[in-house]
């Protein structure tokens, strides 16, 4: 039989590892935030100084710029004041023109009627007044005139009715006077909307 003696004296080395985490003592709130503070919020913090840094020198930027260009704004200005007759010239002109074209659009062509009742009038009729009046889309026309004999007047007439310009041609009164045959004659002539006529 052996004997082993060993010696009474053993080196104790007592780990202690918890895996779990204690189930009973969870973080504070303000433990967590102050970590995630730590951690997270310091590039959060870098990003706001950052933004804060770009807007601060934005502003350098747009406010330079902004002098730069009321700099060129006011060195045009005499310039700009030195052409201010010739536009006043302008807008006036600019309203005649605008005068004139309304006139014209809204008024019938007056030396087309006139021309129209010239090449309806027989050579034997000698017109003695004429008198045109512009309601809506038509020109009421009155013709005084006298002819040498019944053919002329008839033929007048006629004429006017046979136009397609005028309408409602009419003879409204006659009479002898020292060997003539004085008429009045009255007609409508057709204009199209916006003055022009048909």
């Amino acid at each position: 039989m052996y004997n082993v003696s060993m010696s009474k004296t053993k080196l104790k080395v007592a780990i202690n590892l918890d895996l779990l985490k204690p189930q009973s003592n969870p973080e504070k709130l303000l433990v967590k935030i102050f970590r995630w503070l730590l951690s997270s919020g310091r590039f959060i913090f870098i990003l706001v100084e950052a933004i804060v840094l770009i807007a601060f020198f934005t502003r350098f930027k747009l406010d330079y710029d902004l002098n730069a260009r009321k700099e060129t704004i006011e060195e045009q200005i005499p310039y700009i004041e030195t052409l201010k007759p010739d536009e006043i010239l302008i807008k006036q002109t600019q309203l005649k023109l605008a005068t004139i074209n309304a006139f014209k659009t809204n008024e019938p062509d007056y030396p087309q009627i006139l021309q129209q009742i010239g090449n309806n009038t027989p050579l034997s009729v000698t017109i003695t007044s004429l008198n045109l009046e512009k309601t809506s889309n038509k020109v009421t026309v009155r013709i005084s005139a006298q002819a040498q004999n019944n053919n002329g007047v008839i033929t007048f007439i006629t004429k006017l009715k046979e136009d397609k310009h005028f309408s409602n041609a009419t003879l409204s009164s006659a009479g002898l006077e020292e060997a003539f045959i004085k008429f009045t004659i009255e007609a409508t002539y057709n204009i199209a909307p916006g003055g022009k006529n048909l």
